[in-house]
This record gives C-alpha cells, sequence and structure tokens, in this order.
C-alpha cells in the first residue's frame, strides 16, 4: 500500500494537481457514458466533442502529474474543455447549454483567475452567436444572470484558496519573527545546491552567523528588547546580500546563508562586508551588538549535512577565538590576529 499512500501525498501537496486528476475521473466516469448515449442515437458530432474533451482532461491530468508543470495542464484544459463546451452547444443547442455551469465552475478550480474569467465570458456569450439563440428575452437575462453569478463566486472562492494557501505556505516556510526562510526551507534548498555543484561544477559557500554574547541581552533587557535586535540583524543581512544569495534562520540568534556561484575570493569579500555593516549599524539597549561567522566552501565530496558540520565548525573556531570575527574552514588562519573581519 506504500504507492497509495505516495499518491495520496503527491496530491496533498498541490492543491492544483489534485484538482486536475479528480476532474479527470469525473469527466472520464459522467461524460463517456453520454458520449456513447449520442453516439448511439446518431448524434456523432456530439459524440466526438465529448471523447476529444474527456481526452483533453485526461492527457493533461497525466502530464501534470509527471511534469509537475500544473499551471500549464489547467490552462490547457480551460481552454480546450471551454471551446469543447462551444462546440456541444453547436451540436445540440440549447441542451447543451445545460454544461455550461459545470464548466465554469471547473475553469476556477483548476485554471487562473484571469484565464478562468475570459473563458467564463465567452461561455457567456456563447449562445447568443447561436443560429437558434435563446427562446424568450427572459431566458437570455436568467442566464446572463445566473452565469454572471457563478462567474462572480467562482472568482472569490478561487481567490480565497489562493490567499489562505499562500498564509499557509508562509507560515510553513518563513520565519514568523524576522521574515527569513526557516530551517525547513533551508534543508530543502542547500542539498539542491550540493546537486547542483556536483551537476554543473559551480562553486558555492554556505555561512553560519551568531551573535554573540546575545543571552545578555535577553536576561538584562527581556525577549522584547532580543527580538528587535534579531529583526535588526535580519534586516542588515537582508540588505547586504545578493538577490541569488538565501538567508535562512537557523534558529535562536543563529542565521544561515548560502552563497550560489560564490568562489572564495568573492566569500571573503561578502562576508568582510557583513561583518562591517553589522559593527556600524547593529545596536542593543546597551550599546553595540557583535557577530561571529564560520563558513566554508562546497567540496566535490560534501553532501549537505557535512558541508554545514564544517561551516558550524568554523563558527564555533570564530568564537573561540575571541568572537566578532570570521573563520573560513580550511583557511588556518582563524586566530584574532589572521582572522579575516577581525580588528
Amino acid at each position: 500500500m506504500g504507492w497509495l499512500r505516495n499518491i495520496f501525498e503527491k496530491l496533498r501537496a498541490d492543491i492544483r494537481l489534485a484538482m486536475i486528476c479528480l476532474l479527470g475521473t469525473l469527466a472520464t466516469v459522467t461524460i463517456l457514458p453520454f458520449a456513447v448515449l449520442r453516439a448511439v442515437n446518431g448524434q456523432w458530432l456530439a459524440a466526438v466533442i465529448d471523447v476529444l474533451v474527456v481526452a483533453v482532461i485526461a492527457g493533461s491530468a497525466l502530464f501534470a502529474w509527471h511534469s509537475g508543470r500544473t499551471r500549464l495542464a489547467g490552462s490547457i484544459v480551460v481552454t480546450l474543455v471551454t471551446i469543447g463546451c462551444v462546440g456541444i452547444q453547436v451540436a445540440l443547442g440549447l441542451e447543451g447549454l445545460l454544461w455550461v455551469y459545470t464548466v465554469m465552475i471547473a475553469n476556477f478550480m483548476i485554471g487562473p483567475r484571469l484565464l478562468a474569467v475570459a473563458a467564463n465570458l465567452a461561455l457567456m456569450a456563447s449562445p447568443f452567436l447561436l443560429p437558434a439563440g435563446f427562446p424568450a428575452p427572459d431566458a437570455q437575462a436568467t442566464f446572463l444572470a445566473t452565469a454572471a453569478l457563478v462567474t462572480l463566486y467562482g472568482f472569490i472562492f478561487s481567490w480565497l484558496v489562493a490567499f489562505h494557501h499562500s498564509q499557509m505556505e508562509a507560515l510553513a516556510t518563513r520565519d514568523a519573527l524576522t521574515g527569513t526562510a526557516n530551517r525547513r526551507v533551508m534543508e530543502a534548498e542547500v542539498p539542491d545546491a550540493v546537486a547542483s555543484h556536483h551537476a554543473r561544477g559551480l562553486p558555492a559557500a554556505l555561512a553560519v552567523l551568531d551573535l554573540d554574547h546575545f543571552k545578555l541581552v535577553n536576561d538584562e533587557h527581556g525577549h522584547d528588547a532580543g527580538d528587535r535586535v534579531l529583526v535588526a540583524f535580519a534586516e542588515i543581512l537582508r540588505r547586504n546580500l545578493r538577490k541569488s544569495d538565501r538567508l535562512y534562520r537557523f534558529g535562536g540568534e543563529e542565521f544561515a546563508v548560502l552563497f550560489p556561484a560564490t568562489d572564495r575570493d568573492g566569500l571573503e569579500a561578502a562576508l568582510g562586508k557583513l561583518l562591517e555593516r553589522i559593527r556600524e549599524e547593529l545596536r542593543g539597549p546597551s550599546g553595540p551588538v557583535r557577530a561571529s561567522i564560520g563558513a566554508a566552501m562546497l567540496n566535490p565530496d560534501d553532501d549537505w549535512s557535512s558541508w554545514m558540520m564544517r561551516a558550524d565548525g568554523a563558527l564555533y573556531q570564530a568564537k573561540r577565538n575571541g568572537r566578532d570575527r570570521i573563520c573560513i574552514e580550511g583557511d588556518g588562519r582563524c586566530s584574532p590576529e589572521r582572522c579575516a573581519g577581525a580588528r
């Protein structure tokens, strides 16, 4: 039953994929019988359209499952199924109009919102382009009103789902206090950097930063004061890193920075700049707050945990050698006089 558990885990991790797969299953179960019935009754155009709609939805579900490109798959389904719904109206007249509301709702469940709105507007206009049209003006008004309300409800529901999903994702991936990526994100992204280095041969570096004597700030001035220092520390780091660098709160007053595509000279320059900015800008209730930094270049035989251990070991070396300094693992210069960034 492990394969079944894996399927449920994959669907739970991606709501759009789950909705596309659900739609593919329901379309196969509900539409194919109509295709058979219409073929028996000689309604060959409608039968062919039904089969094509099922094929598009099922094929898009398979594409999304194997490629992970659920947005593209959802856009394909919305576009082609909307066209199919118009085709059913051409083939069956007002009988085909009964499918419009189902398609309108599905468009918001699986596709981008703006595309769903455009598709629904096309569906609202399509009956008026048919030769038969509506039998009476009041029926036209009723259809337009109900279709507009379905579109409005679908838009609101889709927006609320996206909003709550982004909020939950932020809670799961961002540190609530400082707004930086959290340890969970780091444990996903750092292994990717290792894999990229091994595959492409690009250099990379990892640094661990820790505030010196931070416990005294909490003990003497309270945790609110300590929190303000942590927020200021994270902001200093953010302002002085490249867009490609990744900042994480590793735990407590400890942060980590991933430097992709960075050689040793670049690492020394970047860390030197960070240390100087911390010395100049970081203040607590009792005065300046300092930080120690340990770093390690990625080696060809590293996995992410060994890389992190070497950077962490360099941090402890910086602490042992007097704090307020940088130590890069393996350079042999982590002494009070020669450590990079030391005064």
